[in-house]
């Protein structure tokens, strides 16, 4: 792949993912802390298709694009999303791709941004109680991580069988 066809690429990645970020906003949620984290299909297929590098760039280009059409730029939440969008991001691209699906690498990297962002929740209050409802995150982790696995798995499958009618 040539330099501008991977720079397009990664460009409609981020994009997507922006637009991934935004349209979450409208699902209603459980709890006002919890996502399903839609934007990590994406941030998985990068992975995938690009490699590590690649990946924790359109998860940090996300974060900072969506936060700033939000209007909530270096707000808590904006540090929350950042920090646990590049643990996730080193803990996909750390997994042995040769063991796990991307359902098993989507599920590590949910329950890693999860455990990342109640730690940082606990520095911030400097009260380390959250620990209690860990188990709960870790349970919706696992399932957000399972969807947002398969729906990347999807678009991979699909990727490749595209790449395939374009090599005919």
């Amino acid at each position: 792949m040539d330099k501008n066809s991977r720079i397009t690429k990664i460009a409609l990645f981020i994009a997507m993912a922006v637009a991934l970020h935004w349209i979450e906003s409208f699902i209603p949620r459980p709890a006002p802390f919890l996502r399903f984290g839609l934007a990590n299909i994406i941030t998985l297929t990068t992975l995938y298709t690009f490699g590590g590098v690649w990946a924790l760039f359109v998860v940090t280009s996300r974060v900072i694009i969506a936060s700033a059409l939000a209007g909530g730029i270096f707000a808590p939440t904006f540090f929350f999303s950042l920090s646990g969008g590049i643990v996730a991001g080193i803990i996909m691209w750390q997994m042995p791709k040769g063991t796990f699906s991307p359902i098993g690498v989507s599920v590590a990297g949910a329950v890693g941004h999860m455990a990342c962002q109640l730690l940082l929740a606990g520095i911030m209050i400097k009260h380390f109680s959250l620990i209690h409802v860990l188990p709960f995150f870790i349970l919706v982790s696992i399932i957000t991580g399972m969807i947002n696995g398969y729906c990347a798995q999807v678009l991979l499958d699909v990727m490749q069988g595209q790449k395939r009618l374009t090599a005919l």
